[in-house]
């Protein structure tokens, strides 16, 4: 009888420390990590800093085969950089270096095509700035208000995150 208590106690201890040590396997009770990013700005090399802060989340949770949803919600002035090209627009006159420029496309499109990081553009920022949608990248989808958005993403369990 005091072996099979024994035994059943072993067995307890044994199956508690493995649950305890076993590794990560990203099985689908996973808890899902959520972010946001807020992009309301204009400034090319923010915008360059952003794309590599969700690439660095983003690699982070693949590498590590943790699930995620993490998404970029656009308005104001970062719609400049939402759209296929910026001639016909308010921001077309604006500089950005060459460099900067291809960094954040080449960046944008690896997150959206290898990570699927999901873009979000402001409909109310479109019609202020005259923006047809047909101007907007492919992988960009529009949503009718970038604040509301956020505040409904933030009710869902996502981190807001802004760079600054």
């Amino acid at each position: 009888m005091k072996a099979g208590r024994l035994f059943t106690g072993i067995a307890l201890v044994l199956i508690t420390v493995g649950l305890l040590v076993s590794p990560r396997t990203g099985n689908a009770a996973e808890k899902i990590r959520k972010a946001m990013y807020h992009c309301d700005f204009g400034k090319a090399k923010r915008v360059d800093a952003m794309l590599r802060n969700i690439y660095n989340l983003v690699n982070y949770y693949t590498i590590n085969n943790i699930p995620y949803d993490v998404r970029v919600v656009s308005n104001s002035a970062c719609v400049q950089f939402m759209v296929k090209d910026r001639k016909g627009t308010k921001f077309a006159k604006k500089k950005i270096p060459a460099k900067v420029a291809k960094s954040i496309e080449e960046r944008m499109a690896s997150l959206v095509d290898g990570y699927n990081l999901k873009v979000e553009q402001c409909a109310i920022t479109l019609q202020r700035t005259n923006i047809a949608r047909s101007k907007l990248k492919p992988f960009v989808s529009v949503i009718p208000s970038g604040q509301v958005r956020v505040v409904e993403l933030h009710d869902k369990g996502f981190a807001y995150i802004k760079v600054k």
